[in-house]
């Protein structure tokens, strides 16, 4: 059930109001149940393979097909925000106690 729901491009999250559950309740069952966590996993595929189908044949039949590019990017990003960032996050920090030697003689 939970793959179907998620198939047709809906969240994990509202799995619960069809199954009349908390969202609290499925995160629960995720961690108890490695079967549910599988078809979790499965389902954001699917979620993210409806998605991606929708922006297609919007690209290939944008005369018949209308879509909002804005809201479809801003949708992406947020359901899918590892593959849809626009900024990557850089650890620049640098531990300046532990400078190598060199760094010294360079004074």
């Amino acid at each position: 059930m939970l793959i179907d729901h998620m198939a047709k491009g809906l969240s994990f999250e509202s799995f619960a109001g069809l199954v009349s559950v908390s969202k609290q309740t499925l995160y629960d069952w995720a961690e108890a149940n490695p079967e549910f966590l599988d078809s979790k996993k499965i389902g954001i595929e699917k979620c993210r393979m409806f998605w991606e189908q929708l922006g297609v044949e919007h690209i290939v039949n944008s005369d018949k097909i209308s879509l909002n590019t804005g809201v479809y990017v801003f949708n992406m990003k947020n359901r899918f925000p590892e593959e849809w960032k626009d900024k990557k996050e850089v650890d620049n920090t640098h531990d300046f106690k532990n400078r190598p030697d060199w760094l010294d003689a360079a004074k």
